[in-house]
């Protein structure tokens, strides 16, 4: 699974919105019908998507590498613990999607995101990221520099 690109989308007229055949061919084939829309737990104004089973895998793996084996214990038990899977699993939703890839934006991700332009679809690898467009393009050019830094920086000797 590797999500690519970015599209810009826009709602229809009863606030749907279409996730392309390359975002939904990247859907484990068994797991084609829904997915799971979180908000970023770092960057405000930014929806991430994943496939269920993309999302319970990156659920498990933030619990082992955050709390480690006793930790997960500790809050299995402790309703007092601090679960950063519990955190992100809290504001998280399972979205159906129609055959043909259509979805409805619930309206906490609509706001966060200011839809009316529409939404920019951004491929991260093992999830999406939505984005408002004009947020998206500052992002971009600021990553942009970022790159070119890192690339500059990375200097392997080709003398």
């Amino acid at each position: 699974m590797a999500f690519r690109s970015e599209i810009l989308i826009k709602l229809d007229k009863k606030g749907r919105v279409l996730l392309p055949a390359a975002f939904r061919d990247e859907l484990p084939a068994d797991d084609r019908g829904a997915f799971v829309l979180y908000h970023s737990p770092n960057v405000p104004g930014v929806v991430n998507g994943n496939s269920r089973l993309g999302f319970d895998a990156m659920l498990d793996r933030l619990r082992v590498e955050a709390l480690g084996p006793k930790g997960s214990l500790k809050v299995a038990l402790d309703d007092e613990a601090f679960d950063p899977a519990g955190y992100l699993s809290a504001s998280a939703r399972t979205i159906a999607m129609e055959p043909d890839g259509r979805f409805s934006m619930p309206a906490e991700f609509s706001q966060t995101l200011g839809v009316d332009e529409g939404v920019m679809l951004v491929g991260k690898g093992d999830k999406f990221q939505m984005w408002n467009p004009k947020r998206w393009q500052a992002r971009r050019d600021g990553d942009r520099d970022k790159m070119a830094a890192f690339v500059r920086g990375l200097g392997g000797g080709d003398a």
